[in-house]
């Protein structure tokens, strides 16, 4: 790490206020002010300019988890030390303002001030604006063509994934089936077409050659439909119009918190924007400066909210537009529909809260789903996202959190052939088959125990070991982690796992290098931390089963 904000901060800023303290001279309210703020212009100024490497955030993140849990102990443990409400309130403050300027790379975002994340920008602006020419599997193959004609076939890369079979491929496969890609666009909009790959390929420099070896555009029908009726409000190859774009998640996410705010208090907003944070793989490196990445991270918040404060009707709606742009938001539904079953069977009637949920939820999924039919590529659109998830749930990627690949782990070489390769990806289905068999029932019968009873904001975390157990995960949807800081807001013992999670997640990287071992590592650890939150309610759920049960029998 180089520059002089380590320096300012150890030599300067930290003794400065130290012996400004003991010489008496911050005993007034204006001068402990005119310090402090003289210390964030200093700090400010010293900012590094290209932001710091990934090692060093990452230790700076362990850190943070450390504070968070240290602060949480002191308040509900803290014997003589506990710290009073107010105290709490700044202490969460403070550290939720340097958990964020962390995430920021202190705000050096992406390295050199540039917030816009280019790579995944390319991918939801280009994929959503031309979706109805391009589908989910033309978007490589018009690119090259438009580099092709615009370049005089000077291309940024030899090589690039096949999204028909979602393999790589030398680029010559591709531009033999360009002319019918191309024959989708009318004159006007393939122009705009090449305007925009130009913008991206000019702004990118070097680096647009590595967009090609990504898995394209993968959201369902939905996506496009709102995301492409933003872009293509944008003039083709304006940067300030992609750029305008780029700040739509921070409103989002602004709206998130505030919704926060405003059903679980102040406490809850901080501790779920220091876990935002720290959520291990969810960095500002992956989804920060995209293109309405969060539009069903702040439905899922909303929709968790609206329970929370009674508003059942609103958070089924909420929840419905987190689930048709996403699916696997559908899981935090689950354990309610247990609930609702669970009183229908034993009381013979539907709890108003979950009818009016569950309608909602199922009105609006329905309204969104019909409304995707608008677009060219009609309803037929829903069964080429089908195939294209099917070929991408294939994939082999190491930042997945989820059983399945601890389950099917062995040694492999660094490089596979595409033989080797295939061979895994038949060996990881077999596994999450017998998973899906074993582990996930097990799980949903734990769930359908667990959620007798518990308030519906509270319950929709139980959708979490459904995820694990089912599903394979990018890491950066994890995010959702922070729905249980929110929710348990006031469990200390709950509040000290989850960013303990986080603590020994980051601590990992000091000995360990491998990608993929590390997210294996973290999906094992999440596992534990759930069954040793969960372990307890779930031995007294199935005691007051067995006692029911007994006095059925009797």
């Amino acid at each position: 790490m180089h520059g002089p904000l380590l320096p300012v901060l150890l030599l300067l800023i930290l003794p400065g206020l130290f012996f400004a303290a003991r010489l008496g001279l911050l005993r007034r309210p204006a001068a402990r002010a005119g310090a402090l703020a003289l210390a964030a212009c200093a700090l400010v100024v010293s900012l590094p300019r290209e932001g710091l490497d990934f090692v060093y955030l990452k230790r700076m993140n362990l850190f943070l988890a450390a504070a968070a849990i240290v602060l949480v102990v002191l308040r509900h443990y803290g014997g003589g030390l506990a710290l009073s409400p107010g105290r709490y309130l700044v202490a969460l403050a403070t550290l939720a303002a340097a958990s964020l300027t962390v995430y920021l790379n202190f705000f050096s975002f992406h390295g050199e001030r540039t917030w816009v994340h280019l790579h995944d920008v390319a991918h939801y602006y280009l994929g959503s604006k031309y979706f109805d020419e391009l589908g989910y599997e033309n978007l490589y193959t018009a690119m090259l063509r438009a580099e092709a004609e615009l370049y005089a076939g000077r291309y940024s890369t030899t090589e690039a994934r096949d999204l028909l079979t979602n393999d790589l491929a030398p680029i010559h496969l591709l531009l033999v089936r360009s002319n019918e890609v191309k024959a989708a666009f009318t004159p006007q909009r393939w122009e705009d077409w090449k305007r925009d790959v130009a913008l991206f390929r000019e702004w990118l420099g070097p680096q647009f050659g590595k967009v090609y070896a990504d898995h394209g555009f993968n959201p369902t029908p939905l996506w496009p439909l709102l995301g492409g009726r933003l872009a293509r409000l944008v003039p083709a190859g304006s940067r300030t119009g992609v750029l305008l774009l780029t700040l739509l998640d921070p409103l989002l996410l602004l709206a998130a918190f505030a919704a926060v705010v405003w059903a679980f208090g102040w406490p809850a907003a901080l501790l779920g924007v220091i876990e935002f944070c720290l959520v291990f793989g969810a960095s500002f490196g992956w989804a920060g400066g995209a293109f309405l990445r969060y539009v069903w991270f702040t439905a899922m918040v909303a929709a968790v909210c609206l329970l929370q404060r009674g508003r059942f009707a609103a958070a089924g709606a909420l929840m419905a537009v987190a689930a048709v742009l996403r699916v696997f938001p559908a899981f935090f539904a689950i354990p309610l529909l247990l609930q609702a079953l669970s009183s229908l069977w034993r009381e013979r009637r539907l709890p108003r809260e979950h009818a009016r949920f569950f309608a909602a939820l199922g009105a609006t999924g329905l309204v969104l789903v019909l409304a995707t039919g608008a677009q060219a590529r009609g309803f037929g659109a829903w069964g080429e996202f089908r195939r294209n998830m099917s070929k991408h749930m294939d994939t082999i990627s190491p930042n997945v959190v989820g059983l399945t690949p601890a389950l099917a782990y062995h040694e492999t070489p660094p490089l596979l052939t595409l033989e080797e390769m295939r061979e895994e990806q038949q060996q990881r289905a077999r596994v999450n088959h017998i998973q899906l068999a074993t582990l996930f029932v097990a799980t949903l019968l734990a769930v359908a125990l667990l959620a007798r009873g518990l308030p519906l904001a509270e319950a929709t975390l139980l959708a979490v070991p459904l995820l694990l157990t089912g599903l394979n995960l990018a890491s950066y949807y994890y995010v959702f982690l922070v729905l249980m800081a929110v929710v348990w807001w006031d469990r200390a013992w709950r509040l000290t796992a989850l960013f303990g999670l986080e603590l020994v997640t980051h601590a990992l990287l000091l000995f360990e290098d491998r990608e993929h071992i590390i997210y294996m590592y973290r999906s094992l650890m999440l596992l534990f931390v759930l069954l040793a939150i969960y372990l307890d309610p779930l031995r007294d759920a199935l005691r007051d089963l067995r006692g029911r049960l007994t006095a059925r029998t009797g």
